[in-house]
């Protein structure tokens, strides 16, 4: 019943699935693509911070030598039990909603992932490796990118050793204050309370790294880039920063995404009486895929348009078939053609082939008693002809009309206007 214009490849053997050994690269994107090993699946919401120690990274001004000093604390800051529950509740919504798996760039532009290494052997301690990632994230940076901190902290995450790095935006009031042992500079719990709960900084850059993830050739993480666009983080922070890229890539993944997410509508929504809710489920991923954001979170977007038992059996689908449970790039490339238009086979053989927006604004479904679906498509008729022969001829216009068309609901999906 599932049809589409183009077919898709198993899970199994497609680059960059988070489950299976899969080398190489995407036969027809012409580009390398790193692979993992392990499954980074994981709760965010496992997440618990250890020790935090925050450094000043100013501007890098090529004709200011004085703008080259990066003001770091002596060491890790103090917590109040309130302050830190609040901070993880703040870093888990953004993991949870803006997190990316990542992968160690395989052409080595970054020491940072033989830093995070040194540190999950504890090699290194919290002070001496962030101080190595801030004087490192000042190198990468350039006089575009404003003035900051990085707060590094030692975190757990599913009872693993991790280390989370978050890059913020200063601003004025937010001042380090010597407050440890000897007058050592470090950041007080007055910082976190700015932080958490005034408008005095901006969470834009995360990354995080876990035990398991740097056991590997390659170390794998997450990271997070609030204040650019998805596909752009792809820059100093991605690479030069973090040398790391995305652990899948975009396009193979979304497309991925599309097919197994429609093949489960047609395929568990088969019955009768599961017409309008196979319509509905179609018209939302297919805007899900066309909508503005750049990213894809499988479990917000569960919840926003599933309804009862739908949502954890798409959600099952989903991760069988190696799609992301976190959110991951969106990038339509190779099913442009088939986001276009929305087809609705019946029973009858008659179809329905409406662009998207169309299908919303002037088409109307109705469930029957008897199983079957009434389509209504309400407007002006400015052409009649023949489907299949090429040049067929044009049949008279009609003034504005309401045309109904009732049978059985067949199949609903996309179509690139075959």
């Amino acid at each position: 019943m599932f049809q589409t214009s183009a077919s898709s490849s198993s899970a199994a053997t497609r680059p960059g699935c988070a489950s299976a050994v899969l080398p190489g690269a995407p036969p027809d994107r012409g580009r390398a693509w790193p692979y993992t090993e392990v499954e980074m699946r994981t709760d965010f919401g496992e997440l618990v911070i250890k020790q935090t120690i925050v450094h000043s990274v100013p501007t890098r001004l090529k004709k200011d030598l004085r703008s080259y000093t990066v003001e770091l604390s002596d060491e890790a800051s103090p917590l109040s039990d309130k302050v830190q529950s609040a901070l993880e509740k703040r870093l888990v919504k953004i993991l949870n909603t803006h997190a990316c798996s990542v992968t160690e760039d395989p052409e080595p532009k970054s020491p940072l992932p033989d830093w995070v290494r040194d540190f999950m052997a504890e090699e290194q301690d919290l002070v001496e490796v962030s101080g190595h990632l801030a004087r490192h994230l000042q190198d990468c940076q350039t006089g575009s990118n404003s003035r900051g901190l990085l707060v590094v902290a030692q975190v757990q995450l599913a009872r693993q050793r991790a280390l989370l790095l978050v890059k913020l935006e200063q601003e004025t009031g937010m001042q380090a204050r010597r407050v440890g042992e000897e007058g050592k500079r470090t950041f007080d719990v007055q910082f976190y309370a700015d932080l958490l709960f005034t408008e005095k900084a901006n969470v834009f850059k995360l990354a995080l790294f876990t035990a398991d993830g740097a056991k590997e050739d390659m170390l794998q993480g997450w990271a997070a880039d609030r204040q650019r666009s998805t596909r752009r983080m792809a820059g100093f922070f991605l690479h030069d920063f973090l040398g790391c890229t995305f652990t899948e890539d975009p396009a193979e993944v979304t497309g991925r995404f599309h097919d197994v997410a429609l093949k489960w509508v047609n395929s568990r929504l088969s019955e009768p009486a599961d017409a309008q809710a196979r319509i509905d489920y179609t018209m939302a991923i297919l805007s899900e895929l066309q909508s503005t954001p750049e990213t894809i979170n499988p479990r917000e977007f569960t919840d926003r348009n599933l309804k009862g038992d739908h949502r954890r059996e798409f959600l099952a689908h989903l991760s069988e078939n190696g799609i992301p449970e976190q959110t991951f790039v969106k990038d339509t490339e190779l099913i442009e053609p088939r986001l276009q238009k929305m087809r609705v086979d019946f029973s009858s053989g008659a179809f329905l082939v409406a662009p998207l927006d169309a299908v919303e604004e002037t088409v109307t479904f109705e469930a029957l008693a008897d199983g079957r679906t009434t389509a209504t498509v309400t407007g002006e008729v400015t052409n009649t002809q023949g489907f299949s022969p090429p040049g067929g001829r044009s049949k008279k216009t009609s003034p504005a009309a309401q045309t109904t068309v009732t049978s059985p609901v067949e199949d609903s999906r996309d179509t690139d206007g075959q």
